[in-house]
């Protein structure tokens, strides 16, 4: 048997590498979504910025974001060429290859043109008249109701997937679609968007059906830095953390209905 000494000295060994165990790199794939993740001048800013650059801090894990489109994220992420994102919404084929940790809850909301908005302010009154289309962005989940109707709308053609946030407000904008999709939690900026402004009615038709945005961190990952990371957004959602970071992007009423209860 080896002399006690020499145990302890092991054991501090053992302890010390385990201590100094890599967290990262790792790569995170944010994409442009309203409050979420917007450029702010020459720099990118929103909630899953800071809450990424939070849990870095928190972690010690090296985080390195990059910007991607949606579908390519998703695509990214099933083959294992990715290792996180942010606020992805959980269905059963992505528990498949992703791990989820809800920490923002929202629901999306249809923003119609307002010459539209009198004759067209449910989902059935929409889908009544075929002239009329509405744009999403390729890759996102909007809920049951909302994914149905879509669906109904897709086999008419009248769907336009676009590949990005920006391409989806520039359709609306410019009258090339009559409704769009959102998130409750961007509605506040657009209606100070300048190009916007005026344009629109938000209608509030499913609001009983709440979507909520997780910490998405590939099954590829090493199981003690994804449950680090999840460990210190748990933490963030208790100590108040995560309603601080949402109310630099957004009011203090919208930050509080964005809580994930």
């Amino acid at each position: 048997m080896l002399p006690r000494s020499i145990l302890i000295g092991l054991a501090a060994c053992l302890a010390g590498s385990a201590a100094a165990a890599p967290c990262g790199p790792y790569t995170v794939a944010m994409y442009e979504h309203g409050a979420l993740y917007y450029r702010s001048g020459e720099q990118w800013a929103g909630i899953d910025k800071d809450i990424v650059d939070e849990l870095a801090r928190r972690t010690g894990c090296e985080l390195r974001m990059t910007r991607d489109s949606r579908i390519r994220i998703w695509t990214m992420l099933k083959e294992g060429t990715l290792d996180m994102t942010m606020s992805g919404i959980s269905t059963p084929e992505r528990e498949g290859f992703a791990r989820f940790t809800p920490y923002l809850q929202s629901r999306n909301m249809l923003l119609v043109r307002k010459e539209v908005a009198r004759h067209a302010a449910t989902l059935e009154q929409f889908a009544a008249q075929p002239e009329l289309k509405v744009a999403v962005i390729k890759g996102f989940r909007h809920g049951t109701t909302y994914d149905a109707w879509l669906d109904r709308l897709r086999k008419q053609g009248r769907v336009y997937d676009t590949p990005d946030y920006t391409t989806l407000l520039r359709l609306f904008q410019f009258g090339r679609v009559h409704a769009i999709l959102q998130l409750s939690s961007n509605v506040d900026a657009l209606h100070r968007d300048a190009q916007l402004r005026g344009q629109f009615q938000v209608l509030d038709l499913v609001p009983r059906e709440n979507v909520q945005g997780s910490l998405v961190i590939s099954r590829l990952l090493a199981d003690a830095s994804a449950s680090k990371l999840e460990h210190a957004l748990r933490a963030m959602r208790e100590d108040g953390t995560i309603k601080t970071i949402m109310e630099r992007h957004t009011s203090p009423e919208r930050a509080l209905a964005m809580q994930v209860r």
